[in-house]
């Protein structure tokens, strides 16, 4: 399946600094296409949003599209210099330099985070305290209304429901976000929806 480049980076030319042989290799070149795919930034931005780093959902991709020169140290650090380049061109900001990675490829990794998201970072949260907001997060108005738009009556999540709802409130580029799986469907498209249905629509459902 071949996945067009976001068009927010079309016109975005690398800068390669010390990695400038690397770039301007075949394999460079294919790596810069591959980052700035449609399907790809939606990875990062969701990583991103989630306080991930912003590498951290590529790893399994990378090896299926370079195969294992991609775990070199070498192509980890271009994509690093990459990732960091096409993040800040779409309004990122750095936010921490060598995060843990759990598992995967990649054992470290930068943060990003977009002005639209920032939070005081005076506050820390504990885990349970994360817990609970989820938890109330989950049943606010807004994810009340639109669970009862896009489920079917098992409790299963329609991604055709989700997509209508969409369209309905005019976000018309959901094929960007087919390749995703369906939670992170859901969360993606549900974060636009937050902030184009008026409050009065899913009021009622307080």
């Amino acid at each position: 399946m071949n996945f067009p480049t976001d068009p927010r980076l079309a016109d975005l030319a690398y800068e390669a600094a010390n990695f400038k042989e690397f770039a301007e290799s075949e394999t460079g070149y294919d790596l810069w296409s591959f980052l700035r795919r449609v399907d790809n930034v939606i990875r990062m931005e969701t990583a991103s949003f989630l306080e991930r780093s912003a590498v951290e959902p590529l790893g399994p991709i990378l090896l299926v599209e370079f195969g294992e020169p991609a775990a070199d140290d070498r192509h980890k650090q271009a994509v690093g210099h990459m990732v960091r380049q096409i993040m800040e061109h779409l309004g990122y900001e750095l936010v921490q330099k060598g995060a843990n990675i759990p598992k995967g490829m990649f054992s470290t990794g930068a943060r990003y985070q977009h002005p639209s998201e920032r939070r005081d970072r005076s506050m820390r949260i504990t885990r349970e305290q994360r817990n609970a907001w989820l938890e109330k997060t989950a049943n606010t108005p807004f994810n009340s209304w639109l669970k009862g738009q896009i489920y079917d009556s098992g409790g299963k999540l329609d991604l055709d429901k989700l997509y209508a709802v969409a369209g309905r409130y005019g976000i018309r580029d959901i094929e960007r976000y087919k390749t995703l799986n369906p939670g992170q469907q859901r969360m993606s498209i549900g974060n636009r929806l937050r902030k184009v249905v008026p409050s009065e629509e899913y009021a009622q459902s307080e």
